[in-house]
Parts: structure tokens; C-alpha cells; sequence
């Protein structure tokens, strides 16, 4: 190693080819490198979805969904499976595991599906996909005045537009039900003709086709014999013949009007109360979110020029966040590094911080060379692993530099200083780099939503530490050996005053207030360890009485108030559209008085986007969602939380109060957006179903009385009034089934599809069906007349009729049935969800299992993404520590000098615990990742000052001068890491835009977890280190009998004798 350091010292231009090179790749792989929201993640999600038309939920569930959860379960690769039956579906999600082939799963579950023989013969095929890693681009809508027709017209052509362009593949478009050709049968008129729904059905079958005949072949040529009688019209259809009675010809419009209608599903989009269609453009994988957000803006700003009716208006651009996202860390990390050159400067010679800052973007450079052949993308997560490396990388150069430094101050020639200063501290720095590395090695370990998105970071820092590494090793003592500094070139005068003038404070501070207390707290060991437990003891009390508050999550305030209206279901659509207007009117109002009060008048609302029937404006990128006339939801979009000066739920209270309750609602929520989902969800299920949903109602009145929980909702939601018929005995007398029956009553009031016609890029069905006005009450029921047999008879002469409500859906967990309530917390700042949860647990196990033992339960939300992390740590954690410390053994050789670097992280948690309390931040899984970082540098610091301790024993110094010594030579260099690298992350700390909250907690982490880390370092290490030597000298005495000095106690002269072998 000393002969290639010496290389690079001696013939610099082979150390700057090598810097050149690095940065020439590295902006290279950084130009390479995509822009994504989030880190991209593998799919790891199947969905298995089966359409079963008219049938109810529990049919669905008994015909459906327990076929395809028995068959698919125990194929290797499942993580869990949950299902959902509604009416007229199934959807059934797959949970693979991590280590899983995703590929090889779906295969075995569609073979594990077409096994089965048993389905319902009008069951569709299931299909079988895997949910495809979306993310969100950009939403915009399109509205004008024009006819909802024209609107879907324009939303289909902008799609064809947008997906022809490079770059651009997923598109979503709502705001509109399916078409279909309904032929609306007069029932009248049907028995008129004494005709029946098949007769409809075999018409079309047999008139409505295009079908070849074979082919004639004559001397000269071939013709091929073909009848093109597919009509597509609704005129067409309606000139069908159905019969010929006498000599008259009965066509399908004689008995039936035939029209082209939209879907009977409420399914409408509005933004800003107008009329429109929301079309969302997603990004994947292999997109560039900038790109396709770039290239969609470009086109609609084209569109609104040339089109005057229809306009397009974006509603979210999430590209804008990411590049606000990426231009805060950027900024930030900037404003860092410019504070980190001027402290250096103003501590150091002006060259060698300028060196030391340069390792900063070669080792980003050299990460940027791995990032790109490993297909990282530049994320939040990504970058803020950036600026948290950025601590452990000026620790790094600040330990080589001021070493080398120190050494030609002492009279060594800059070659020799140089090579030995580096050479001196190597060990220990290559220590404490593969210590750190190792550390955030735990990051490809994790599960949950966090093992989702941590390890980039990881690839981040440990790439990056690689490169500093090959920087610190070639590059570094290269540049300083050559420097001014080491040249006895002088700064300009003014500069060279200041830098005096502020080593002249350092060295006051450590002479006058360092000193006596390092000689303090060498005679004192004991007091000063009583000291830091007794803080510690305090902290960790201030934390369980609340006063430093905890969570799993952070909370995020979002920029978007989602407000939900339930009425019960099969409640009218006019009814539903009367409340959600009246909801959106008054915040419309109470936002102009808001505004004017908190906001100088400027606006706080930026837009509302209304749905009337699904829920995709509350979650306007999912897959899929349920279509009812008695929900509708507002999406309202708040402006830029640094735009404004009162809080989203201050917003959300304020508006919340205007409106007020609305009446015979069966819900109305007022929800924050939140990136993690739930804080509070438990789902319990057993095989006892009236024991579940009494379970439920019990634990739902538990959770409303404990007051500190909000929007609490159960999916035991009741569904539709049902008419439930029974058979007279008159039917059975007439040997008639339930099946003969209501297969009629099917075809009249819910019709049966006849066939499917592929209109444009639309696949549009027939369906045949009674006439709206003759089954649009019970009376239409009981009156209709059924044939069977050739007579006619009144559906109420043969059945009882009876109304009850039912259950929306029916959800099961791991096969059986399950109820989730889900909950968000009333005061999330103060209250902690783990806690709320675990009482909730308590109840559930001390109340509810003993009247109900069936029951079971299973933590969802927030917690249950939590455990699965805290579970990968309990078997990754032990690894990762046994590897630290067998790095730390190798490097001293000492298990009680290594115990003594270990023994210092959980005494840093007393600055990160107070470091929250001060900025009014709650501990959450954000900030003991934030502490994984911490440990890097804590480590760096104290394997020098051992190694250095060590060092000063071997050169005959005194233990108590030892360590005194290697406390004031490791004064500076520690001082000016702390001060550069909370400097670096102070501007994110205090940094308000909503991107930057969520970072923050692990920014505070680092940063006050450092402030007292240098404590831990200088004063409490020394204390530690005297305290083990007290140790070593009583095991000495008790097993040898030996009275050994305070020096040959220690590894390090113990090791000499060995050294001259």
C-alpha cells in the first residue's frame, strides 16, 4: 500500500488521469440515469379477477372465490392471499414473496385455475395478471360544452396521440360508463306476438353474423363465398327479423326499442363543477417520468391552441414534484457543500479545504458510474442518500488532510508527510467505511414498504464510500502533498487573519474548556458514565411519557383534501349529486373567507375534482374501483404548502366545520392524502360469521369510545335492498323450480347478453332486457308474466316476496371470512398508532376472543408494513452487527476496545430523541434509519481516536498523556466534521416545503445525533477507555496475580512484543 500511495504522491498526473476519468464517466452514468417519483419496484402482486353477471356477493363468494382460493393455495411463492366478493365479481389478490419469481408464481396460478371444472357455465374467464409497477405521471381533464359522446371521442384520440409517441405506453381514462346496445323489450308487446327473450336472442345469433360459405372454383378463378350481414347500428339491429306470424313480419323493433346508451353505472368526472374526462398517463419502469410529463404538457398545450370547444386542464403533474423534489436536494446538498468549503476554509488552509470538498462530487461521480449499470434511478430516496453521505465523506478527507497536515507541521518533508499521514490512519478509516458500509447493507435486507424503497439509498451511500475510499487512498494525499498548504504558501492576507483569527477560537475553546475537562474526566471515569446513563435514562423516560413523541410513520401533511360521501347503498344518483354539490359549494365559500383571513386573499383551494359513482378521486391511480350511485368523492387540490401559511389540517378542519352533518349519510370523511396509507387497520376473520360481525360491532364501539381515532370504517358496509323471493306452494304444485323461475325474472329485470360487437377500438355487448318502464318497481315484479310450457303465469301468483339489505361485499383473509376496520388518528402529531393499536390488541384478546373464540386478527396499515420490517431486522440486525464487529476486532484486536466503540451508539439516541423534541418532529422509522447513518460516522470517529490512542501508547507515552494527548490532537478534526456536517444538513431541516417533510426526521437524526456524538467521542470514550483499563488490571490480578501498569494493561504495548517477530 505505501508503494502505490507513493506512486500517486510522487507523479500526480497518474492521480489526476484517474479524478479526470471518474468524472468523465460519472456525468455520463448521471446523464443516463432516469427521473422516477419513487424507487422502482418489482411487481409483486397478482390479481386474480372473475366476472359471474347478476350474481350476488355470496354467490360469488361460494361459486367463485373459494374455488380459486382452495386451488391456489400452497403454491410455493405466496406471501398471503386476500379476496374481495361483490356483486357480479371476484377479485382475488395474491401476495408473492419477496425472494419470489413473480414469473413463475402467476404460471402456477393460472394452472392451478384452469383446473378447475366447477365454475358457473355463464362465468367469464378469469383473468390473471400481475399489477404492473405504475407510476403516477400526470392527470389532466378535458371538458367543454359538449356532449359527453364527444368527450369520450377526443379522450380516445388524445390517448392513440400520446401512446404514438416515444416513451409513452399506460394511459387511464374515467369520467364515463361503457357503452352498450340495449334492446329495451315492450312487454306487452311480447306477449302480443306471443314471443319470448330467446326468440330475441336466436334472431340475432342467426341473422346478426359474418360467416363464410366455402369457395367456388371455376376454370378462370377462385371466388370465395361470404355473407358480411354484421350490423353495428342501432337501426340496424332494430330491422332484425324475429318472425313471421301469417304473412306479417315481426322485427326486433315491433316489440323493442334498440339504442346505443351508456352502462346503468354512475360513473361521472367534473373538474371545477364542470363536466369533463380525467385521463391519467402513467410512467413505468422503463420510463422517464420527466418525458412523458414533458411530452404530455407539450401536446395539451398544442390541443387547448387548436381545439375551442373541448379544453384540457392538468390536475396533477407529478414530474413537477420529483423536479421540485431534485431541486430541493439538490439545492440543499449545494448550500451544504458551500458551507462545508467555507468552514473548512475558515479552519483550515483555503487548499486543503478545497481538497477535502472536492472528494465530495468525485466519490458522487464514481457512484453515478455503479448507479447506472444497476438501473438506479435519481428519486427522493436516492438523493437524500446523497446528502446524508456527505457527513461521512468529509469526515473521511478531514482525518487524512488534517493528519497529513499535522505531520508537516511536526517537520516531515509534504512527500513523506503525505505518504505517512495517510498510511497512519488507513487502517482506521478503511475500518470505519467497511464498518458503514456494512451498516447500510441492512437496507437490502428490509421487508415491507420500506424494503421497497430503502436499498437504493444503501446502493447510494455504499457506492459512494467505495469511491471515497479509491479518492482518500490516490487522489487525496496526491493533491494535499502538492498543495499550497504544504508548498508554506500563505493565503491573502485578509483570509489568512480570519483563519487565524478562527483557529485562534478553536484552539481557545479546547485550551480553555476542553482540556480541564478531558483531565476531569480522566480522573472522574465513573462520574462522567453516571452522566451520559443518567441521560439517556432521561431521554428514553421523556420518550415513554410522551413528551418526546413517537410514531411508525411520519406525518406528512399532504396538498390534497379528499372528502367521501356515503349514503346508503342503492340510494338514487340525484340524491347523491344534490349532497356533493352542496359540500362543494360550501367549500367554495368557506374558502374565500379562509383565504382572505390566513392567505392575503390569495386562494388556498387550486382546484376540486368531483366523482359521482367510483372512488378514483380519492385514489384517482388505482387499478380499479366500485361503481355506485350512492358514493361520490372531491379531490380538493390545496396550493403549494410553502405558498401558504396555515397548515392542511388546519384546512381540513376549517372546512369540515362549514359544512357541517349531512343528512341520512351514512358516512362523510374528510381525509389528508398520505403516502403511507392507514395508521390504524385491524382485520379480524373467522369461519363463524355471526360471530365476526358481532366481533365487529363490539371492537367498532370500542375503537369509536377510546376518542382518539377518527374516520373509523368497517368493509362489513351493507349493500343493496335485496328482494329475496320464495317459492309458493302453488309453483311446487305445478312442478315448477326456483331455477325455471328466476331464470325469467334474469332475463327480464337484469337482462342476458346476446353478443359482443367491436365498434372502433370498443367492444360494446347486446343486452336484452325489459324496457325501463316495465321493471322499475315492485309492482312491474309482481306482475310479470312468465311462460313456461306454453302458458303464462304472474310472477306473484307463484312467489313471496320479502326486502332485506345484504352485505356490499364479502372479504376474506387467508380463506376465511374477514372484516377490516380501518381508522386515522385524531391527533396524529401527539398520539402514537403502535400504542393505539396494541390497546386495541389488548381488547380484542381480554374481551372479544373470550366471548367469540373463533375470532382471529391480523394487523394491517401502517403497523403491519412496520412488522414485516421489524422482523427482517431481527434476523438481518444480529448479522450486520457481528460483521461490524468483526471489522472493529480485526482493526484493535481487543474485544474490550471494540466494546468500547459499540458501547457509544445507544448513547447517541439521546441527541436524536431531543433533536425531535426541539423541531416538534415525532420518532418515526425515518429517523432510526437516520441513526444507521449516525452510526457511520460515530464508528469513523472513535476507531481514529483509539487507533490514535494506540498509536501515542506505542511511542511511550503515559496512559493518562495518551489519552490526554489523543484527545486534544483528535479535538479539531472532530470538531470541524460535527460543525460541517450539521451545517450541510441544516438547510433541509429547516427547509417548509411539503417535499422535504418526510426527509427531515432523518436529517434531525444525523445532525443532533452527531452534536452529541462528538460528546460521546471526546469526553465520554476517554472515560470508557480509562474504566476498561481498570477492568484489564483486575482481571490481571485475579488470574495471574500480576500488578501490571496502567500501560502494559493495554492491547496496544501487549502487541509490541509481538511486532518485533
Amino acid at each position: 500500500m505505501r508503494d502505490l500511495i507513493k506512486y500517486f504522491v510522487k507523479y500526480p498526473v497518474s492521480a489526476n488521469i484517474i479524478m479526470l476519468l471518474i468524472i468523465i464517466f460519472g456525468c455520463m452514468g448521471l446523464f443516463n440515469l432516469r427521473k422516477t417519483f419513487f424507487p422502482e419496484r418489482s411487481a409483486k402482486i397478482i390479481i386474480v379477477d372473475a366476472v359471474f353477471p347478476g350474481a350476488s356477493p355470496l354467490e360469488i363468494e361460494q361459486m367463485v372465490t373459494l374455488k380459486i382460493e382452495d386451488n391456489i393455495d400452497g403454491i410455493t411463492g405466496i406471501k398471503r392471499i386476500t379476496s374481495k366478493s361483490l356483486e357480479n365479481t371476484s377479485s382475488v389478490v395474491v401476495e408473492i414473496e419477496n425472494n419470489a419469481n413473480n414469473q413463475v408464481v402467476i404460471q402456477d396460478i393460472k394452472n392451478a385455475i384452469d383446473r378447475i371444472n366447477s365454475f358457473p357455465d355463464d362465468m367469464e374467464s378469469p383473468s390473471i395478471s400481475l399489477m404492473e409497477d405504475l407510476n403516477p405521471g400526470i392527470s389532466f381533464a378535458i371538458n367543454g360544452e359538449v356532449s359527453l359522446n364527444q368527450l369520450k371521442k377526443a379522450a380516445e384520440e388524445i390517448e392513440d396521440d400520446l401512446k404514438a409517441m416515444d416513451g409513452v405506453s399506460k394511459i387511464r381514462i374515467s369520467g364515463y360508463p361503457v357503452e352498450e346496445m340495449e334492446i329495451s323489450v315492450r312487454e306487452n308487446d311480447l306477449k302480443k306476438y306471443n314471443l319470448s327473450f330467446q326468440d330475441l336472442n336466436r334472431a340475432i345469433s342467426n341473422e346478426n353474423i359474418d360467416i363464410t360459405g366455402g369457395t367456388v372454383k371455376s376454370r378462370d378463378e377462385n371466388f370465395m363465398i361470404r355473407s358480411n350481414n354484421k350490423k353495428y347500428s342501432a337501426n340496424e339491429i332494430s330491422e332484425i327479423v324475429v318472425k313471421k306470424i301469417n304473412n306479417r313480419i315481426i322485427k326486433i323493433k315491433d316489440v323493442a326499442s334498440v339504442d346505443r346508451i351508456w352502462k346503468d353505472i354512475s360513473n361521472r368526472k367534473f373538474y371545477n363543477n364542470t363536466a369533463g374526462v380525467v385521463i391519467n398517463v402513467f410512467n413505468t419502469n422503463n420510463e422517464d417520468i420527466s418525458i412523458v410529463a414533458g411530452k404530455t404538457r407539450a401536446y395539451l398545450e398544442n390541443f387547448n391552441k387548436i381545439n375551442q370547444d373541448i379544453k384540457a386542464d392538468i390536475i396533477i403533474d407529478n414530474s413537477i414534484i420529483i423536479e421540485q423534489r431534485i431541486a430541493l436536494l439538490t439545492k440543499n446538498g449545494v448550500i451544504g457543500f458551500i458551507l462545508v468549503l467555507l468552514i473548512l476554509t475558515l479552519f483550515l488552509h483555503p487548499s486543503l479545504a478545497g481538497w477535502v470538498a472536492v472528494a465530495i462530487p468525485i466519490s458522487f461521480a464514481g457512484m453515478f458510474i455503479l448507479a447506472s449499470f444497476y438501473g438506479i434511478t435519481l428519486n427522493v430516496i436516492s438523493l437524500f442518500g446523497m446528502i446524508i453521505v456527505i457527513g461521512i465523506l468529509v469526515d473521511d478527507g478531514i482525518i487524512i488532510a488534517e493528519n497529513i497536515y499535522q505531520r508537516y507541521e511536526q517537520g516531515e518533508d509534504r512527500i513523506t508527510a503525505a505518504i505517512n499521514g495517510t498510511l497512519e490512519v488507513l487502517p482506521a478509516v478503511f475500518s470505519a467505511i467497511l464498518t458503514t458500509i456494512v451498516a447500510f447493507s441492512l437496507f437490502f435486507m428490509l421487508d415491507g414498504m420500506l424494503g421497497d424503497f430503502f436499498p437504493e439509498m444503501g446502493f447510494v451511500v455504499i457506492g459512494t464510500l467505495i469511491f471515497s475510499l479509491i479518492e482518500g487512498v490516490i487522489i487525496l494525499p496526491t493533491h494535499i502533498a502538492h498543495s499550497k498548504a504544504l508548498k508554506g504558501i500563505q493565503p491573502p492576507n485578509k483570509l489568512k487573519r480570519i483563519i487565524d483569527k478562527t483557529t485562534s477560537i478553536l484552539e481557545s475553546l479546547k485550551r480553555k474548556y476542553y482540556a480541564p475537562l478531558l483531565s476531569y474526566t480522566i480522573k472522574n471515569p465513573f462520574t462522567i458514565i453516571l452522566i451520559f446513563i443518567c441521560s439517556l435514562a432521561i431521554t428514553v423516560s421523556a420518550m415513554s411519557a410522551g413528551l418526546i413523541k413517537s410514531t411508525v410513520f411520519p406525518n406528512i401533511e399532504g396538498e390534497s383534501i379528499i372528502v367521501n360521501l356515503k349514503f346508503e347503498a342503492g340510494s338514487s344518483e340525484e340524491k347523491t349529486k344534490k349532497w356533493i354539490n352542496y359540500i362543494e359549494d360550501k367549500i367554495i365559500q368557506k374558502n374565500e373567507e379562509i383565504s382572505k383571513e390566513f392567505n392575503n386573499g390569495n386562494s388556498l383551494v387550486k382546484a376540486i375534482e368531483k366523482t359521482i359513482g367510483n372512488n378514483q378521486a380519492a385514489d384517482q391511480w388505482s387499478m380499479s374501483a366500485a361503481q355506485s350511485s350512492e358514493k361520490s368523492y372531491l379531490n380538493v387540490i390545496l396550493t403549494p404548502s410553502e405558498e401558504r401559511s396555515i397548515g392542511t389540517s388546519e384546512i381540513t378542519n376549517l372546512l369540515k366545520d362549514a359544512v357541517g352533518e349531512i343528512p341520512s349519510a351514512e358516512s362523510l370523511t374528510f381525509d389528508i392524502e398520505s403516502p403511507f396509507g392507514k395508521a390504524i387497520s385491524i382485520a379480524l376473520y373467522s369461519e363463524n360469521n355471526n360471530e365476526l360481525l358481532s366481533a365487529i360491532k363490539i371492537l367498532k364501539d370500542y375503537m369509536i369510545n377510546l376518542n382518539m381515532m377518527k374516520n373509523i370504517q368497517s368493509s362489513d358496509q351493507k349493500g343493496l335492498k335485496e328482494i329475496k323471493l320464495k317459492l309458493k306452494n302453488k309453483a311446487y304444485q305445478m312442478n315448477l323450480s326456483t331455477a325455471q323461475i328466476l331464470s325469467e325474472i334474469r332475463n327480464g329485470f337484469y337482462g342476458f347478453e346476446s353478443q359482443r360487437l367491436q365498434i372502433g377500438t370498443n367492444e360494446v355487448k347486446i343486452w336484452i332486457r325489459y324496457d325501463k318502464e316495465d321493471r322499475n318497481s315492485i309492482y312491474d315484479l309482481e306482475n310479470m308474466r312468465i311462460n313456461i310450457m306454453g302458458n303464462n303465469y304472474l310472477v306473484g301468483d307463484l312467489v313471496n316476496i320479502k326486502i332485506e339489505r345484504d352485505l356490499l361485499s364479502i372479504d376474506h383473509l387467508n380463506g376465511k371470512r374477514s372484516v377490516q376496520i380501518d381508522a386515522d388518528l385524531l391527533n396524529p402529531k401527539i398520539d402514537n398508532p403502535i400504542t393505539i393499536t396494541a390497546n386495541v390488541e389488548e381488547f380484542i384478546n381480554s374481551n372479544i376472543k373470550t366471548i367469540y373464540p373463533s375470532i382471529k386478527y391480523s394487523v394491517e396499515g401502517q403497523i403491519r408494513s412496520q412488522a414485516e420490517t421489524g422482523n427482517s431486522l431481527k434476523f438481518s440486525g444480529p448479522i450486520v452487527l457481528i460483521l461490524m464487529l468483526t471489522i472493529i476486532l480485526f482493526t484493535f484486536r481487543s474485544l474490550l476496545q471494540t466494546f468500547a466503540v459499540f458501547i457509544l451508539i445507544p448513547f447517541g439516541f439521546i441527541g436524536v430523541g431531543w433533536g425531535h423534541f426541539i423541531h416538534d418532529f415525532q420518532l418515526s422509522m425515518f429517523s432510526y434509519f437516520g441513526m444507521i447513518a449516525l452510526i457511520g460516522i460515530l464508528v469513523n470517529d472513535s476507531l481514529v481516536f483509539i487507533s490514535k490512542f494506540n498509536k501515542n501508547l506505542k511511542e511511550g507515552l503515559k496512559f493518562e498523556d495518551a489519552l490526554t494527548q489523543t484527545g486534544l490532537s483528535r479535538f479539531r478534526p472532530i470538531i470541524l466534521t460535527s460543525i460541517t456536517t450539521v451545517a450541510g444538513l441544516a438547510p433541509l431541516i429547516f427547509e417548509k416545503e411539503l417535499q422535504a417533510q418526510f426527509l427531515i426526521p432523518m436529517a434531525i437524526a444525523i445532525a443532533y445525533g452527531l452534536i452529541l456524538a462528538t460528546l460521546l467521542t471526546l469526553v465520554f470514550l476517554p472515560a470508557f477507555l480509562k474504566i476498561t483499563n481498570r477492568i484489564r488490571y483486575t482481571k490481571e490480578w485475579i488470574f495471574s496475580g500480576k500488578e501490571l501498569n496502567e500501560e502494559d494493561r493495554e492491547p496496544a504495548i501487549k502487541e509490541m512484543e509481538y511486532e518485533k517477530i
